[in-house]
């Protein structure tokens, strides 16, 4: 089964989600490919897509909101989940956060999709990297910097996912 994992990223904390997703995927005997989602312009070579973008004020990043929306036929059709990095506020900042994504985002997306689940990962919060917009955000929504993506947890979403796929796999094989 070959799995696309793919997303959009400002500052690249959220391709290193990515990075961890592929890698534990391949390591549960699937084959994923990490693909920036700018490089990304057919989805007909993959079984299952895994799709992620950063958050920045409540939102998906653009270039994923357009990635769906160019796809969304596509990833309808096949086993498709999303993630999302940049839960900031709190001490610590907390995954699944409700306030950290704009109201009805989430529904909307996963129902484009057909997404099996969304899921909100605490991000990663570096003030050097972020230009004055962003740090006057970051500011005025008390985020805390800081690294605070739990990769146990990431680790285990993925696992769920090959454990699914693989599931998926063994019964349409046992079905010919």
């Amino acid at each position: 089964m070959n799995v696309l994992v793919t997303a959009a990223s400002k500052h690249g904390a959220t391709r290193e989600l990515g990075e961890t997703i592929a890698r534990v995927l391949e390591e549960h005997g699937l084959s994923a490919e990490l693909v920036d989602m700018d490089e990304v312009d057919d989805l007909s070579g993959y079984d299952a897509y895994v799709v992620g973008s950063g958050i920045y004020l409540g939102n998906w990043l653009k270039e994923a909101r357009r990635f769906i929306d160019a796809h969304a036929p596509e990833l309808a059709r096949r086993p498709t989940w999303l993630f999302a990095s940049g839960s900031i506020v709190g001490e610590p900042p907390v995954a699944d956060d409700p306030n950290a994504l704009r109201a009805g985002l989430v529904e909307r997306l996963v129902e484009t999709t057909n997404a099996r689940e969304h899921k909100l990962f605490a991000g990663k919060l570096e003030m050097s990297k972020l230009g004055l917009l962003e740090k006057a955000a970051v500011r005025g929504a008390h985020a805390s910097e800081g690294d605070h993506r739990d990769w146990d947890e990431i680790k285990r979403w993925a696992t769920e996912i090959a454990a699914e796929l693989s599931a998926e796999r063994t019964s349409s094989t046992a079905r010919r």
